[in-house]
């Protein structure tokens, strides 16, 4: 399509996910847009390939399911969760009226089924080529510049709304956030094929130490493997990683994968994601907003990123849809409302997603966790409809959050020994140090800071505390076991 003087309603950087959804919500329903993405060769990702249902749901109030079909892609149907050798199976939710599926499939096929349809779209001007800077002043974004890859000359694009959705490493979030991005892990990714799968069409989570292992469908004979690595440094291929991999983690894994898994590692075809949390802290410009992971990231480990996107883009889409884009007043007061809103519908999953990683990697609070979703459906029923996005609900989160930090302190306290209440009281302590500041980066309303902060201060007192009492405690200990021992030596020396 060719727009006289480059003149669109919207523009958008990145034909990912979040740009490519986007561009078709919008161009389906008339509005012109331009698209400009740099590479469109078919990608190859490991992570964003599984949707929970929550954004499945999205998709279809988009109208736009037809994007997942063709693509070979799994229906998904809940979770199996593995701690040493015992298993439990969970359901997504399900009702008399609807049965919610995830699908799993490779996130490549995915965005080249996006990237087809949007440039069938007669509204949509899809360009490949490198976005260099916005069109802008102190206040206002009216549009950007790009190098065409074809001709290698700079053009520049106009609009009254300008979306950067250039994904993890986006170079536009620092002129439009004040976030700032931690690593927390490292995600290495394998290609199970022919894999016998404990649950079919189920993700699979392996509780391992020292943290998870996911695997789930992707195709109709492959599942994606994808093992966590805690902290800064980067699993590179290596005899010790090859070591690692079948003498640390396979014994962990549940035994029908394991011929596939060594497979895996013999074709030796490994793929390695940073797991980020991008927290949503966009300053407001008008003419621009920041969609998808440019905007936001938590850790892949729930598989809500693609969920928050699909969120955010029916939100925003609507919005667009139903106003003139050249009514700057209108269009700003959209961009504020958004953002808002993104923080109502997303915190659950965003928190979700860090909180069940901490949990994870606790030994006392992954046990704690294990054994309470293992109680059956009534347990298990509203944290699983939470994972699948369908229940978006923060109470029903922070509930089932501290009820299971609670279950494993009831386990220590039914017999009060120092050590065991020593270790309640830290299982408490972790939950909150884990929950608190994910609470925090969701633009919550005072009263909650408030009490966030009234936490914090008491969890420092009470650490204070429990740490005299402890050492106080040890000391009668000490004492007491020395005049144990003193009396255990005269008396044998009387019965000598």
């Amino acid at each position: 399509m060719n727009t006289e003087n480059n003149e669109y309603d919207v523009c958008i950087i990145g034909a990912g996910l979040a740009g490519g959804v986007l561009a078709a919500y919008l161009g389906t329903n008339g509005k012109r847009v331009a698209v400009i993405e740099k590479l469109l060769i078919e990608q190859d990702g490991i992570t964003g390939e599984l949707l929970q249902p929550g954004g499945v749901e999205k998709l279809t109030e988009m109208k736009l399911e037809h994007l997942l079909e063709g693509i070979d892609a799994q229906k998904v149907d809940g979770y199996g969760l593995f701690l040493n050798k015992e298993r439990i199976q969970l359901h997504y939710p399900q009702n008399t009226e609807k049965v919610f599926q995830g699908r799993g499939f490779r996130y490549g096929k995915f965005i080249s089924s996006i990237r087809n349809y949007i440039r069938s779209l007669d509204n949509v001007t899809f360009i490949e080529g490198t976005v260099t800077d916005f069109i802008e002043d102190k206040e206002h974004i009216y549009g950007l510049k790009y190098t065409d890859k074809k001709t290698g000359t700079e053009n520049f694009i106009h609009a009254p709304l300008t979306v950067a959705c250039d994904g993890a490493f986006s170079i536009f979030r620092q002129k439009l956030s004040n976030a700032t991005n931690v690593i927390n892990s490292y995600f290495l990714g394998l290609v199970l094929k022919n894999v016998n799968l404990p649950y079919p069409n189920h993700g699979h989570v392996i509780l391992a130490e020292p943290s998870p292992v996911l695997a789930y469908p992707i195709s109709n004979n492959e599942c994606r493997m994808l093992i966590d690595f805690p902290g800064q440094e980067i699993p590179k291929k290596s005899p010790e990683l090859i070591a690692y991999l079948k003498e640390k983690i396979a014994p962990q894994l549940p035994e029908e994968i394991l011929p596939a898994y060594f497979d895996a590692i013999e074709e030796g075809k490994f793929k390695v994601m940073p797991s980020q949390l991008v927290p949503a802290q966009a300053t407001l410009k008008k003419g621009a907003v920041l969609l998808g992971d440019s905007l936001n990231m938590r850790h892949p480990l729930t598989g809500g990123g693609m969920t928050v996107a699909l969120t955010d883009i029916y939100c925003i889409g609507q919005k667009l849809l139903g106003i003139d884009l050249n009514n700057a007043k209108q269009l700003h007061n959209i961009i504020q409302e958004y953002y808002e809103l993104h923080h109502t519908n997303n915190a659950t999953v965003n928190i979700l997603a860090d909180a069940l990683y901490g949990v994870v990697k606790d030994p006392q609070l992954k046990i704690a966790c294990f054994e309470y979703l293992k109680k059956g459906e009534d347990y298990y029923k509203e944290p699983i409809s939470l994972l699948s996005a369908v229940n978006r609900e923060l109470t029903t989160l922070l509930k089932h959050f501290l009820s299971v930090a609670f279950f494993g302190v009831n386990d220590n306290i039914k017999f009060p020994t120092p050590n065991n209440v020593g270790k309640a009281y830290t299982m408490i302590k972790n939950a909150l140090e884990i929950l608190n500041p994910l609470m925090l980066n969701e633009n919550p309303d005072m009263v909650t800071k408030g009490a966030l902060k009234v936490t914090e201060s008491a969890l420092k007192v009470t650490n204070s505390v429990t740490k005299t009492a402890t050492n106080f405690t040890g000391r009668v200990t000490e004492n007491a076991q020395k005049f144990k021992d003193g009396a255990l030596k005269i008396t044998s020396r009387v019965l000598e």
